[in-house]
C-alpha cells in the first residue's frame, strides 16, 4: 500500500494529490484491524502517518488529545492542565465554536507542555499535534468554517513506553521502576506480576530486550531494568509481605490441562488461575522450571529462587502432577475424559541439533549434547573434568552456559564457532563474563569430525573459514577455506548449536498441523490451534527462544483459553493490536538527541568474590541493596508515549 503523508521523525513525505505510482510505499505497518476494519491514519510521538483515505486529521487529532489527557499521570501542570486545555480547545474546533485564535493557542500549548513536562507524556506527546497544525490548516479552516462535521471514525489508543513495547510480556516497566524510587516495593512487584509470574527467574535470566530499547541510553547508560525486578521480588522474599490471593479462586468449573512445567506453561497456569479456572500442570520430569531449571546454571537462577516461584503459584491453587509423560500416561483422549476442557502445549525444545559431522552418532565417550550436559550438571550426574580439554561447539546462549559450567568444574574450556565475535548470537555480557572466567575462543572455525580412539574423544577435525556474503539471517555467511582442515585436541566435545522440538505426543490429536520445522502450527496471535481446545506456546512453537518470549506466550494463551472457555470469539485485543502496530513503526529512536545532563552512571551489580565465582556454583550476581536499588531506579526519565490510530471499516463509510 502506498504512503499519503508521514512527518514521522521529522522526515515529510507528502503525497497529497499525487498519482499513486507517484507515492512511497508504505512502512511495514499492520493495517488490518480485525471486525472494526483497517488503519488509514496513526498519530503518535513522533508526528503523524497517513496511509490512505479516508481520514479525518482533526478529529483524529482531537481523539489523541483527549488519549493524552487520560494518559497523564496528573503528577506536573504543564500535562496534567496543557492537556486537558487542548482536548478542550480540539472540541470547540469539531462542534465550530472555534475560531483562528484557537489554533494559536493550541501552538503555544505544544510548546508550553513538551518544555515544561516531567515525562513523555508531556515532553513528546504534543508533536504529533503539533505537526498537525502545521500540515493540515486547510482541514483545521473546513472545520472552523463549518464546511466539515465530524466523521465518526473509531480511535483506538495505546500509552506504552519503549521498553515496554521490547518487552514480550508488555510488562508496565516504567511504572514498577518508579514504585521502587518511591520505595513501595511491595507495590512494583504487584505491578510485575500483572505482566509476569516470574519476576525471580526473569530478574536474573532475563536477556532483557527492554534495556535495548531504553531511552536513558541516548543519556549515558541504560537502566538496570532486569536487575530491578529482581530486586522487587527479593525484597518480598526477605520480608514478610502479605502475598495476593486470586480474586476469583476456582471461579469456573472448566478444567484447563496444562502440558510442562516450563516458563510459558507456568505462566499460562498463572494467568488462568487469576481468571478462576482449575489448573493442573503435568510434568514428565520430577521437578518444575523446564529450561529454567535443566538449561540455565545454578550460578544464574539457583534452585531456591525458582523453587519459590514454583511455590508460591501452588499456593495460587494450580495443581502440579510430576513424572507424568504426556502422550504415554495421559492423552489428549484420556484427559478428555477426566473432563479437561482446554489443552496449553508447553512442552519447549529438548532435543538437541546435531552438528551432521562425521563420528557424532559414535557414542564416543565424551561427547555431550548441550542440553544433555546441563541436565547432568543440574543433576550432578555430569563427570568432572578437571584440568581436562572440552571444546563447546557453537555461539549462543546454551554454549555459555556450557562453557562457564566446565570453566567452574576445572575444564580448560574453548569455545568453536564459525564466524566472528562480531556475529556471537549470545547474550553480549554472557560472553564477557565467559573471557573473565577464562573461557577461551577460536573465531572462524567449523567442526567436520569427531576424533577418537578407544571410543574417546581425542580431538575434533575443524576447517577454518571465511565470511563471504549475508545469509537469510542477515549476518555474513561462513565459506570454507580449501585446505584449512586441522585437528583442536579436546577430551570432551559439547555440541551446542541449537535444539528442535519433540511433538510425538501429537500423534493422538492428528487435527493439529506441524510446521516444517516440527512445532504445532497455531494462529501467531492468539495461539489457538487448528483443534479449537487445543493452545501452545514457548519453545514448542517458536523454537529456543528466551525465557521472556516464553512467559509472554503463556500470558497471551491464557487470554485465549479463557475466551474459548466462556464460548466468546478469541482474539486479541484493540489494545494488542495497537501494540502491534507501535512496534512495527518502532517506538525508539536509537538516535534521539536528549537533553538530560550525561553522567547518572548505572549501579554496577554486586557480584560474589571471584575465587567463589570460578571454583562454585554459586549466585554471581548478589543483588542491590535497598539504596542502590532507589538510587539505580531514580534514573529512569519515565518515556511512556501514546499512539492512536484512525481506523475506518473496510468499506471506508463511518458509523453515524
Amino acid at each position: 500500500m502506498k504512503l499519503l503523508f508521514s512527518s514521522w521523525l521529522g522526515d515529510v513525505v507528502d503525497n497529497r494529490g499525487k498519482s499513486p505510482t507517484d507515492c512511497a510505499n508504505v512502512k511495514n505497518i499492520p493495517l488490518d484491524f480485525g471486525d472494526s476494519g483497517v488503519v488509514s491514519a496513526f498519530i503518535g510521538w513522533n508526528g503523524i502517518i497517513i496511509v490512505s483515505q479516508p481520514y479525518d486529521i482533526v478529529e483524529m487529532t482531537y481523539q489523541y488529545a483527549k488519549a493524552l489527557q487520560d494518559s497523564s499521570c496528573a503528577k506536573c501542570f504543564p500535562c496534567r492542565t496543557g492537556t486537558k486545555v487542548m482536548e478542550d480547545l480540539l472540541l470547540d474546533i469539531l462542534e465550530g465554536k472555534g475560531d483562528s485564535g484557537s489554533l494559536d493557542q493550541l501552538e503555544r500549548l505544544c510548546d508550553s507542555i513538551s518544555n515544561n513536562s516531567k515525562c513523555g507524556i508531556g515532553q513528546l506527546g504534543p508533536t504529533g499535534i503539533e505537526h498537525s497544525l502545521r500540515y493540515f490548516k486547510e482541514d483545521y479552516q473546513a472545520y472552523l468554517s463549518g464546511a466539515k462535521k465530524r466523521s465518526g471514525f473509531k480511535y483506538p489508543y495505546k500509552m506504552t513506553a519503549p521498553c515496554t513495547v521490547a518487552c514480550p510480556t508488555g510488562m508496565d516497566i516504567p511504572l514498577y521502576i518508579e514504585h521502587i524510587k518511591d520505595g513501595n516495593f511491595a507495590g512494583s512487584l504487584q505491578t510485575i506480576r500483572e505482566a509476569s509470574l516470574m519476576a525471580s527467574s526473569l530478574g536474573r535470566a532475563c536477556f532483557h530486550p527492554c534495556e535495548n530499547n531504553c531511552r536513558r541510553a541516548n543519556v549515558d547508560d541504560p537502566i538496570a531494568i532486569c536487575k530491578l525486578k529482581r530486586f522487587a521480588w527479593d525484597y518480598e522474599d526477605q520480608h514478610a509481605v502479605d502475598k495476593p490471593e486470586p480474586p476469583e479462586k476456582h471461579k469456573h468449573k472448566e478444567k484447563v490441562a496444562v502440558i510442562g512445567a516450563g516458563p510459558a506453561g507456568l505462566v499460562c497456569a498463572y494467568y488462568l488461575t487469576l481468571q478462576g479456572y482449575p489448573v493442573t500442570i503435568f510434568e514428565k520430569l520430577p521437578f518444575g522450571g523446564g529450561a529454567i531449571r535443566t538449561g540455565i546454571p545454578q550460578y544464574r537462577v539457583p534452585d531456591p529462587a525458582l523453587d519459590r516461584e514454583i511455590g508460591y503459584l501452588q499456593e495460587l491453587g494450580v495443581e502440579i502432577r510430576y513424572g507424568v509423560h504426556f502422550g504415554k500416561d495421559e492423552t489428549f483422549q484420556s484427559l478428555r475424559g477426566k473432563g479437561y476442557k482446554a489443552f496449553f502445549l508447553g512442552t519447549g525444545a529438548d532435543i538437541s541439533k546435531p552438528m551432521r559431522v562425521e563420528g557424532e552418532k559414535e557414542g564416543y565417550s565424551g561427547f555431550y549434547s548441550g542440553i544433555d550436559i546441563l541436565m547432568q550438571v543440574q543433576m550432578k550426574t555430569c563427570p568432572v573434568p578437571r584440568g581436562e580439554r572440552a571444546l563447546v561447539v557453537g555461539g549462543g546462549n546454551t554454549a555459555m552456559d556450557c562453557a562457564r559450567s566446565f570453566i567452574r568444574m576445572g575444564a580448560r574450556v574453548t569455545v568453536v564457532y564459525r564466524r566472528t565475535e562480531k556475529e556471537l548470537p549470545a547474550d553480549p555480557h554472557e560472553y564477557h563474563d565467559s573471557l573473565d572466567e577464562g573461557v577461551e575462543y577460536m573465531f572462524l572455525e567449523a567442526p567436520k569430525r569427531i576424533i577418537a580412539e578407544n571410543g574417546k574423544v581425542v580431538g575434533l577435525e575443524s576447517q577454518k573459514m571465511k565470511l563471504g556474503e549475508p545469509d537469510e539471517s542477515g549476518r555474513r555467511r561462513p565459506v570454507p577455506i580449501e585446505g584449512s582442515e586441522h585437528v583442536i585436541p579436546a577430551d570432551y566435545i559439547i555440541s551446542a548449536i541449537g535444539q528442535d522440538c519433540d511433538i510425538f505426543y501429537l500423534k493422538d490429536e492428528p487435527g493439529v498441523g506441524i510446521s516444517k520445522w516440527d512445532n504445532p502450527l497455531v494462529d501467531e496471535d492468539t495461539l489457538q490451534a487448528d483443534v479449537k481446545d487445543v493452545f501452545a506456546g514457548g519453545d514448542c512453537v517458536t523454537g529456543p527462544l528466551t525465557l521472556v518470549d516464553a512467559s509472554g506466550q503463556g500470558k497471551r494463551a491464557a487470554q485465549s483459553i479463557g475466551q474459548y472457555l466462556r464460548g466468546e470469539p478469541v482474539r486479541i485485543s484493540d489494545e494488542q493490536r495497537m501494540e502491534k502496530i507501535i512496534a512495527a513503526i518502532g517506538a525508539y529512536d536509537k538516535d534521539e538527541q536528549i537533553p538530560n545532563p550525561k553522567g547518572w552512571k548505572r549501579q554496577p551489580m554486586p557480584i560474589c568474590d571471584r575465587e567463589l565465582k570460578l571454583n562454585s556454583f554459586e549466585e554471581v550476581e548478589l543483588g542491590y541493596t535497598q539504596p542502590q536499588a532507589m538510587e539505580e531506579a531514580a534514573r529512569c526519565m519515565r518515556c511512556y508515549i501514546v499512539g492512536l490510530a484512525c481506523v475506518v471499516p473496510s468499506d471506508g463509510r463511518a458509523d453515524k
